[in-house]
């Protein structure tokens, strides 16, 4: 037989498909080593096409040697890869590696051990397998054929496993276990040691990291405690356990809403459930997800990956216990191949997960469901650069399956295809709670600013958090802008204090005392004097959530607050310790970034104050209306969720804005009829499609020179096939030219869909590269519906 394999690789003149021959029977998704070039070199390859005959007469070189018994991933995850290659002009390297199992492939193994029914056909190899044996050890002592071992696999004889050819090494945690006894020795004004007896009388034993965090204590004390031999400290390997144990969830009646809703998911394939927030879309997810499984099938839960809090993993798993499996980026790569396995051999039913679980290998997927759709977290930005809800489109067509997209701030370009009866629309315009949201209080910060108050709270925001914290409630304050300050700058000469790698702009971190570079992540320490013209009227300016946090503390001394941000809270562990504190209420305010926009759901929470709704209409590309209306949306609705009424304040100096007045009313219809017409008249989605292409390289002249040339050979294609209706734009600069010493610059392309042509022309031009461009040293990005423009 003939196969194309596709090989690992990252050079443009070696993307593309080999065909070998093939003495034995092979499967797509397996792999191979095969002969390579012209010093025939040995290399590993994945089968990705058969054929019984070639319909070209071309010399083909023969397999060196069969690695898999059976295919990595089934035939329609290498289907999903064409399709990546074809949509979003991916390379074939990149394509495959992104449904194959986590890790590096060319690291798998594959095992075989016999099956007690073995030693009845063939004793001598049942006693040779009674041990683990790779292919090659088998083949040294037996003439046996891959095609053979299969069949011998595919009766039960023998078993076969894969995994990854190298040791796990153990992680292990340290515990601090309290040691019994009628009475402690310490001092009185020993109050850290104190703290953590106290600490340790109610929980036995804690992590050390955990506990050092949860007592502000420092490892001396712990020291301290076990030299008096209060504490014992010892070491465990950590537990591999994805998600801990949960209670069971239990199974709510649907209200009305919620069951005409799940009625239409259930009568059409693709479904928008445009559901406001705390209408219950989770409920219905589960139900869905319990009728799949009555019926045998599979199901894929997409999240976007801040939000994979506890509580949306508890809620599953509670409701299926043992039948979930947990994806996301903070598992390791030997957790993501166990969850991987699983999921193909069918132990688990379920998958929840961020966006690369739409990979997920099931053969009888009934249910895809992607929550908070409009999250630009669901599109990759590394190669393939695919979008997960076209994705999940393309496998719910594959496998005749439903398809949910849910969100109460849906995408402009969702709901118009929902509005032309591309999707079934379904609403929720009601809380499950029967309470509706009250309309938010937009605050004026340049009447503050003219009546004197230069704090970052206004004179209501500041009120309300005082009579919150009397009312012993919850309040959460927003700001999307993590740091200290926005920028340092010389008031004296207007010099501002740039990255050395990137044309931006440092921020200052006060709490590390060092200015970063949220670009490269360069660090450098903030001057004291102007470098520029020596002056000492070198400033912070600008407000980021750590300089919230400060200006909060010193108005309220007696709140618990807490700021949660990438700079503090980035593994999950610290997701779930911030969770726990303020399910059980040790928090009064919580401060944040877009990480506590979603997920989150506390009954206590009654009040959210939006520190800054201006931020991101400053964005500088047409979805910043948009983003803004999701995000100020999304945010008021962590206020009210319980039995206590949710109050919101939203401070902005635009407070005319459209998007900012329409979601104070949280009122999406009108947003959309104002937005879908700006969308039209100025020829942007849904109505027009946009490529990028980005091109950069060490030296400037080089990377302009090789923009303009790539350039002229589309611009002549595009004048050849008549697209009349594209629209270039460039080439020029990219909006920030120089990111981590690489200068950068773009061209774009607006389309009708008409004219869709031209993503095959860039396919010529740069991914086939049919003129023979030089492309050596340059980094080129060709980015379909690109989700960020900088």
């Amino acid at each position: 037989m003939y196969i194309d394999v596709s090989l690992k690789n990252k050079s443009k003149m070696t993307n593309q498909l080999y065909t070998y021959e093939s003495d034995e029977d092979l499967e797509v998704g397996t792999r191979v080593i095969v002969p390579f070039g012209k010093g025939n070199v040995s290399k590993m390859g994945l089968v990705v096409r058969t054929y019984d005959k070639l319909e070209k007469d071309i010399e083909t070189k023969k397999v060196i040697s069969i690695l898999d018994s059976e295919a990595l991933v089934p035939k329609e995850s290498i289907d999903i890869a064409f399709f990546m290659v074809d949509k979003y002009l991916s390379d074939y390297s990149s394509a495959f590696q992104t449904v194959l199992p986590p890790g590096n492939f060319e690291e798998l193994k594959e095992t075989f051990i016999s099956d007690e029914s073995l030693s009845c056909i063939d004793k001598r190899l049942y006693d040779f397998l009674k041990d683990e044996k790779t292919y090659d050890e088998i083949k040294e002592v037996f003439s046996i054929t891959y095609t053979r071992l299969k069949e011998l696999s595919d009766k039960g004889y023998i078993k076969n496993k894969i995994a990854y050819d190298t040791k796990i090494s153990h992680k292990y945690v340290t515990y601090v276990d309290l040691i019994e006894r009628d009475s402690y020795d310490i001092r009185e004004n020993a109050h850290a040691q104190k703290k953590v007896l106290s600490y340790l009388k109610e929980k036995n034993t804690e992590e050390y990291k955990k506990l050092l965090s949860r007592t502000g204590v420092t490892s001396s004390t712990i020291k301290s405690l076990e030299k008096k031999f209060i504490v014992r400290l010892r070491k465990e390997i950590e537990d591999r356990q994805v998600h801990e144990a949960v209670p069971t969830y239990k199974k709510i009646k649907l209200n009305d809403q919620q069951e005409k809703a799940y009625k239409a998911i259930l009568s059409n394939q693709k479904t928008l459930l445009h559901g406001v927030t705390g209408s219950g879309k989770t409920e219905i997810y589960l139900q869905l997800v319990e009728k799949m499984l009555k019926e045998g099938k599979d199901s894929i839960i997409l999240v976007p990956e801040i939000s994979l809090t506890p509580q949306t993993i508890a809620r599953f798993e509670g409701r299926f216990p043992g039948k979930v499996a947990v994806y996301h980026s903070k598992l390791s790569v030997n957790e993501k191949f166990e969850q991987f396995i699983k999921i193909k051999n069918g132990e688990y039913k379920l998958v929840v997960g961020a966006r690369s679980a739409i990979f997920s290998p099931f053969e009888n997927l009934g249910l895809i469901v992607i929550d908070e759709e409009h999250e630009s977290s669901y599109v990759s930005e590394k190669n393939p650069k695919y979008n997960a809800i076209e994705v999940a489109e393309y496998r719910a067509a594959y496998n005749k399956a439903k398809l949910v997209l849910g969100s109460a701030t849906p995408r402009v370009e969702d709901y118009y295809k929902a509005k032309n009866g591309e999707y079934e629309l379904a609403v929720m315009d009601e809380r499950t709670n029967g309470k509706a949201p009250k309309d938010a209080i937009i605050v004026d910060m340049r009447e503050e600013l003219s009546s004197g108050n230069t704090s970052m709270f206004s004179k209501v925001l500041y009120s309300k958090i005082k009579e919150n914290l009397e009312n012993k409630h919850q309040t959460i304050l927003f700001l999307n802008k993590r740091g200290h300050t926005s920028f340092v700058f010389c008031r004296r000469c207007g010099y501002s204090v740039k990255c050395d790698s990137c044309d931006v702009a440092m921020t200052y971190h006060k709490t590390k005392d060092t200015m970063i570079c949220h670009m490269c992540g360069r660090t450098q320490k903030k001057p004291k004097i102007c470098p520029n013209c020596g002056s000492k009227a070198i400033k912070e300016f600008g407000a980021g959530t750590q300089k919230l946090e400060e200006e909060a503390r010193e108005l309220f001394p007696q709140a618990r607050i807490f700021r949660m941000d990438r700079d503090n809270v980035n593994r999950l562990s610290d997701y779930n310790y911030v969770y726990d504190k303020m399910k059980n209420q040790e928090i009064d305010i919580l401060i944040g970034t877009q990480m506590l926009s979603k997920g989150f759901d506390f009954p206590n929470v009654s009040l959210v104050g939006i520190m800054a709704a201006d931020i991101s209409l400053n964005m500088g590309n047409y979805s910043a209306n948009e983003k803004t209306f999701q995000l100020l949306t999304q945010v008021s609705g962590r206020a009210g969720r319980g039995e206590l009424d949710g109050e919101v304040v939203i401070q902005t100096y635009k407070p005319g804005n459209f998007a900012i007045v329409n979601s104070s009313k949280y009122d999406y219809e009108s947003f959309y009829e104002k937005e879908i017409g700006l969308r039209k008249a100025f020829n942007y989605p849904p109505f027009y499609r946009i490529l990028n292409i980005n091109i950069s390289n060490k030296n400037r002249e080089l990377a302009a020179k090789k923009i303009m040339e790539i350039s002229s050979y589309i611009n002549a294609l595009i004048r050849k096939y008549k697209l009349s209706k594209t629209l270039v734009i460039g080439p020029h600069p990219s909006p920030i030219e120089r990111i981590n010493k690489m200068y950068r610059f773009d061209i774009y392309y607006k389309f009708p869909h008409n004219e869709e042509k031209i993503i095959d022309i860039v396919k010529e031009v740069i991914n086939e590269n049919r003129f023979n461009l030089n492309f050596a040293g340059f980094t080129i990005k060709v980015i379909l519906d690109p989700q960020s423009y900088f």
